[in-house]
């Protein structure tokens, strides 16, 4: 009955929590109004304030004081949360459950409470806003040498500015680097439509609120003033300098040294906004702009397309301007919308969220679909509107005039034209899915937009190119990459002509396969489908004749009829996976003469197909998970696939029964087989034999080749030595290894591409060696029974006597270790008691761990946890050396478990403890 008095003991809370905070939610209404009507008011006194200020500069040589400056600056920063707020407060009183009750009670309770303290900030500046005087007499050196101060808002030109969302932050990111001496040029990165030059406008305004140091203010639009003379005369006019000064100086030259005088000396802003490729920060010296250092003080600020160009430009500081996240995001379209469009039929607010989401968060897409659903106030409208956006999103109004020509600019900056296919290439992937880089480098060799010598690591290059131009989204990590919704809508459109064949590319997720959807086939070049449709794909074979690629992923697909290949003789790249019930292909897969690309991995066929040997122009071939799969390619079947470049075959863990597992002369006879492909560089694949083990780690030719290694069930396999020997492995899974002991030291520095181990079920293996693995990411160990240190400091420190600090980093381990999972290790005491066990945010889960009582962490490296799991009753009987990083690793626990009562009373022990110190102090 231990859940009882948890249960009991939650009613009163929630009684306590009803009785005073009811408020909060019922009272939403009215406070958000209590709210406008203070903002108005303070609105309208800080127009009032402004207006005095401007007729006292008018009148005499005076400056704002600094208390007004603050006080406007902080103002125009209320004012933007308030907005949000309010719009924010509007949509939950709009979203009431029959009528009186917010549906979402917490939300609603957290806006209320949001509105109170701000309504109280309201008030109170406002209060303070009335000042003695608003301006002093300047300095009279100020007087006599120039005509503005430094920081006079004068000098710099205020752009007019709507209401914006979510930019407050940015503001105040980039007011900190502004200030710091030690930052000279800041690059503000990110796609187009995001909005960086709204950014770049507010922080130019900043200047009239903020005291500051700065004589001058410039800004360039750089896209518009792509030649030297132009670029030079918008700073001369900010400079003002004369006409006839300007005209005695003959050539670039002698303009960029007038330029140069005149701001040498002083303290500069240069706002640069739109800087395009082609653009160096050489050539700002050319143009007369003296680079920002410690000793002038001056900055650069620039807002591009490309994280690429801040190098290009010696960004000292980069900052990602991101989309808005969705509550932010809900607010900037219903701030466009209107309320009275939002209050015209009870459906709409719910349909704005669906529109919002499709936009994800990108600010000029919301802005246009805001704008042109501004007038509608129909339902059915509203309806269209949402389907058009999910359907063909270049169709809707404005999309293809206004959305996306500011992203295709990125597109048009590539110079590669492979990059370019590359990147059309992966809209075949449905909207909000995360892809493997492996599996689209796999697909593009499929598909022959990747040739050459090295198309792996050529493949690379583009996907790292992709996500420096804002392309492409993912982590430093290069294992998985996504395309944000409003690219991929660009990429579709481009890819099929701007629309102009609108079924050149389909891609669909889920959803019945009618007769009508097999007939745009005919018309098709890629051809995507994902998700659950008919078990059977079609009753006639379609004729495809322009067909490349044709993914048919993970639904209830269980048979192709015959001949469903046989007009599809173009098609290059063939993936069937995912598809659990298929169980064979048709004869006919072989007439495919110049398919280059077939995977059926996570499929249950139960042999090869039978023309797979006429597949003699194959690159890659996938068949990971295809676990009925009771037989290896035979060598005359493989001798036929001389143009092999892939080949990948990595088995489950519980795949490891007698039907899947081979025997040690087929194994050995195989991995033969494969050391006769000249073109092979990616090999994935499953051991399950000693000798096997030996031969790969000793005389492999392919060795390079190896990227993925699954050792399972390899019976006498006790040591494993010279890893290192495979440079390329980048993961390596060891199971049911029942003799393996040991998995010994390599050299310092190795393993730069290895990011992932997973070690399972090794009985007699004490610890784990790999620590120094530069970039391993994701560490995984289970039943490990007699596992007492996951890495023994006796052999780091070992080592450390015949390794300078330099070759191993300063005796860091774990230096990009962000997933650490340990589970039924009854022997484990320690993780690692190095004092520099992770330098690096990082995740840790633990389960079943009995004699694990201290956690890695001290008062140093102890911020770089991010999250722990496991058990409340293992972590109540933890011991730790600081209170501080008990309290710090609290906040980031969350318990895998319901407590039992043990675990209770350690706690509520622990609790009183903690008091009782507290009460003594």
């Amino acid at each position: 009955m231990d859940f009882v008095s948890p249960v009991l003991d939650i009613v009163p809370r929630l009684w306590d929590f009803g009785v005073k905070h009811v408020a909060h939610v019922k009272l939403l209404g009215e406070r958000l109004e209590e709210l406008r009507t203070a903002m108005d008011d303070l609105s309208d006194h800080r127009d009032d304030v402004k207006e005095r200020v401007e007729m006292g500069l008018r009148s005499q040589p005076e400056m704002v004081t600094k208390r007004v400056k603050r006080w406007l600056s902080k103002v125009e920063t209320i004012e933007e949360q308030v907005v949000a707020l309010i719009h924010e407060g509007n949509l939950q009183v709009e979203r009431k459950c029959l009528g009186c009750c917010p549906r979402n009670l917490q939300t609603a309770y957290k806006i209320g409470k949001k509105v109170l303290k701000k309504t109280a900030e309201v008030k109170e500046l406002l209060q303070n806003g009335y000042f003695a005087t608003l301006t002093e007499r300047l300095p009279s050196e100020w007087v006599s040498s120039r005509s503005t101060p430094p920081g006079s808002p004068q000098m710099v030109a205020q752009f007019p500015m709507e209401n914006t969302v979510g930019l407050y932050s940015k503001v105040e990111d980039v007011w900190e680097k502004i200030e710091d001496e030690n930052v000279g040029i800041i690059g503000l990165y990110g796609i187009g439509g995001v909005g960086k030059t709204t950014l770049l406008k507010k922080i130019n305004n900043e200047f009239s609120t903020r005291d500051h140091v700065f004589d001058s203010v410039i800004w360039v639009t750089q896209s518009k003033a792509t030649k030297v003379e132009e670029f030079q005369d918008i700073v001369r006019r900010k400079l003002e300098i004369s006409d006839d000064i300007w005209q005695k100086c003959s050539n670039e030259n002698n303009r960029a040294c007038e330029i140069s005088r005149l701001l040498s000396g002083t303290r500069f802003v240069l706002l640069l906004d739109d800087v395009r490729k082609g653009f160096f920060k050489s050539q700002l010296t050319s143009l007369g702009i003296p680079l920002p250092n410690k000793g002038n003080g001056c900055k650069i600020i620039f807002t591009t397309r490309s994280e690429e160009l801040c190098g290009y430009l010696g960004a000292q500081r980069r900052i990602k301007v991101e989309c808005l996240p969705p509550e932010q995001a809900l607010s900037l379209f219903s701030m466009t919308l209107g309320e009275d469009i939002l209050n015209s039929n009870p459906e709409i607010p719910k349909l704005a969220e669906i529109v919002t989401a499709r936009c994800s968060g990108l600010p000029l897409a919301l802005l246009t679909v805001g704008s042109v659903m501004a007038s509608r106030k129909s339902y059915h409208d509203w309806i269209c509107a949402v389907e058009m956006l999910q359907s063909y999103p270049s169709e809707f109004s404005g999309m293809g005039d206004l959305v996306f020509p500011p992203i295709k600019f990125s597109y048009d900056s590539l110079t590669s034209p492979i990059a370019r296919k590359c990147f059309l290439y992966f809209s075949i992937f449905p909207e909000n899915c995360t892809i493997s880089v492996d599996e689209l480098i796999d697909l593009c060799i499929g598909e022959g937009l990747l040739v050459g010598t090295s198309p792996r690591e050529q493949g690379e290059f583009i996907i790292r190119t992709l996500k420096l131009s804002c392309l492409l989204e993912g982590d430093e990590s290069m294992e998985f990459v996504w395309m944000h919704e409003m690219i991929r809508d660009m990429a579709l459109w481009l890819a099929r002509d701007e629309e102009k064949n609108k079924n050149k590319v389909l891609v669909a997720r889920s959803g019945r396969l009618t007769d009508q959807e097999f007939s745009k086939w005919a018309d098709s070049s890629w051809v995507s489908l994902w998700g659950s449709s008919d078990k059977e794909i079609i009753h006639y074979p379609p004729t495809c004749p322009n067909l490349s690629t044709l993914l048919i992923r993970d639904t209830l697909v269980n048979a192709v009829p015959g001949g469903f290949f046989e007009f599809m003789t173009g098609l290059t790249a063939l993936d069937l996976s995912g598809n659990q019930g298929l169980v064979e292909l048709p004869p006919e897969i072989g007439r495919l003469r110049i398919l280059q690309y077939l995977n059926l991995s996570l499929t249950s066929i139960t042999k090869l197909p039978t023309g797979l040997s006429n597949l003699r122009n194959l690159r890659c071939l996938l068949l990971d998970y295809t676990m009925h799969l009771k037989e290896i390619p035979p060598k005359e079947v493989m001798s036929s696939l001389s143009l092999l470049q892939v080949y990948s075959k990595m088995n489950g863990v519980t795949e490891y029964f007698d039907e899947v597992k081979v025997s040690v002369d087929d194994e050995l006879a195989f991995l033969k087989v494969l050391e006769g492909f000249s073109c092979m560089n990616k090999i994935c694949i499953t051991i399950f034999c000693h000798p096997s083990v030996e031969k790969i780690f000793s005389s492999y030719t392919k060795r390079s080749c190896i990227r993925k290694l699954k050792l399972i069930d390899c019976t006498g396999f006790t040591s494993l030595c010279a890893v290192h020997a495979l440079p390329n492995l980048g993961k390596l899974e060891i199971f049911r290894c029942c003799s393996l002991r040991e998995i010994r030291k390599p050299g310092w520095g190795e393993f730069h591409n290895l990011r992932q181990v997973h070690v399972g079920v090794c009985p007699l293996l004490p610890n784990y060696c790999l620590a120094y693995a530069r970039n391993l990411e994701i560490l995984t160990i289970l039943d490990c029974q007699s596992m007492k240190q996951v890495i023994s400091e006796e052999e780091i420190v070992g080592d450390e006597q015949d390794t300078s600090e330099e070759e191993i980093g300063g005796d860091e381990v774990f230096q990009n270790l962000k997933t650490l999972s340990l589970t039924c290790l009854p022997s484990l005491e320690t993780i690692c008691r190095l004092p520099k066990s992770f330098s690096s945010p990082i995740e840790i889960e633990v389960s079943r761990c009995p004699c694990l009582r201290q956690l890695p962490f001290d008062d140093e490296n102890v911020d770089f946890l991010k999250k722990i799991r496991g058990e409340l009753e293992w972590w109540a009987a933890l011991d730790w050396d600081s209170d501080f990083v008990k309290v710090a690793c609290s906040f980031k626990f969350k318990s895998t478990s319901a407590p039992s009562g043990k675990a209770k009373e350690m706690i509520a022990s622990t609790s009183k403890k903690k008091t009782a110190k507290a009460s003594k102090s």
